[in-house]
C-alpha cells in the first residue's frame, strides 16, 4: 500500500518536472546538469515523461 502510494507520487513528481522545470530537477543537481548537457534538454524531458508513466502505471498496478 504504501509502496503503490509512494510509486504514484514520484511519477507525479516526475511529470510535473517534465512540463514545469523544476531546478532540483534541471539546474540544482550536478548529476542532472551532466545528463541534460549528454542528452539535451528535449531527450531529458522524454526521459521524464517515461519515468512518469512507469512510476504512475507501477503505483496503480501494486495497489491493494
Amino acid at each position: 500500500m504504501i509502496l503503490s502510494v509512494v510509486l504514484f507520487l514520484l511519477g507525479v513528481l516526475y511529470g510535473v518536472a517534465a512540463f514545469v522545470e523544476i531546478g532540483l530537477f534541471y539546474e540544482g543537481n550536478p548529476k542532472t546538469r551532466m545528463m541534460i548537457k549528454w542528452m539535451g534538454k528535449r531527450n531529458y524531458k522524454i526521459l521524464l515523461m517515461v519515468m512518469s508513466v512507469i512510476f504512475i502505471g507501477l503505483g496503480l498496478w501494486l495497489r491493494p
